[in-house]
C-alpha cells in the first residue's frame, strides 16, 4: 500500500509536468513497435508535432528533442521547448540507459525517485527520415493508465503528406489520435 500513495503523486507529477493523458483500463497490450530500432539511424533532431496534453491543456511551443551519441552506444535525449510563461529556452537532459532494438524500445534515466530504474519508452514507428512516433505507458493498478505519446518530424515544418502518413501508422499503432494536440512550430527560435 505504501508505493501506491508514493506512485500516484508521482504520476500525477509527472501528469502535470509532461504530456500524460489518464485511460481507463491498464496499458494496452497489443501496441507494436519497431521490430529493430537502429539508433544510428534514429539519433538526430526530432520537432515535436502533436502529442497528448498535460492536464491543463497547455501545449509547449517549439518543442523538439534531440538523440545525441555521446560515445560509441551511449546515447541522451536532449529535449528543448519555448517556455508559455517566461518565452526562454526550456532544455532537460536524460541518458538512455539501455537500449533493446528487438522490442523497439529504450529505458530513459530520469531523477524521479518514483522510477528509480528509468521510464521504458516504444518507439511505435518510425521510417528514421521523416515521422516518429514515441510511447510510454504506466498502469495504477490495472484501474487507470497514464499514456504518453508524441509524432515527431525531421522538419519543423512537414508537409501534409508526412503528416497524414505519421497519423495513419499511429492509428494502426492504436494512439488515439483525435486526443493529441498540434505543438506550435511557428516563429520558433534556432535554438529549439
Amino acid at each position: 500500500m505504501i508505493k501506491w500513495k508514493i506512485f500516484v503523486p508521482a504520476i500525477l507529477h509527472l501528469q502535470l509536468a509532461i504530456a500524460m493523458r489518464a485511460f481507463n483500463g491498464a496499458c494496452p497490450s497489443n501496441m507494436s513497435a519497431v521490430g529493430d530500432l537502429d539508433m544510428e539511424r534514429f539519433k538526430g533532431k526530432w520537432y515535436t508535432h502533436s502529442m497528448y496534453p498535460n492536464l491543463s491543456l497547455r501545449v509547449p511551443k517549439c518543442q523538439s528533442t534531440d538523440f545525441v551519441e555521446e560515445e560509441e552506444n551511449k546515447f541522451r535525449v536532449e529535449a528543448r521547448e519555448l517556455s508559455n510563461q517566461t518565452g526562454t529556452v526550456k532544455m532537460r537532459k536524460a541518458d538512455i540507459l539501455n537500449i533493446e532494438p528487438q522490442f523497439g524500445r529504450y529505458i530513459l534515466g530520469t531523477r524521479n525517485t518514483a522510477f528509480p530504474e528509468g521510464v521504458l519508452m516504444y518507439v511505435l514507428d518510425t521510417d528514421y527520415v521523416n515521422f516518429a512516433i514515441r510511447f510510454m505507458c504506466f498502469d495504477a493498478s490495472k484501474i487507470i493508465s497514464f499514456h504518453w505519446a508524441v509524432i515527431q518530424t525531421r522538419k519543423r515544418l512537414p508537409t501534409v503528406q508526412v503528416i497524414y502518413m505519421a497519423q495513419y501508422y499511429g492509428r494502426k499503432a492504436g494512439l488515439e489520435i483525435g486526443f493529441m494536440s498540434k505543438v506550435p512550430q511557428e516563429s520558433c527560435p534556432h535554438d529549439t
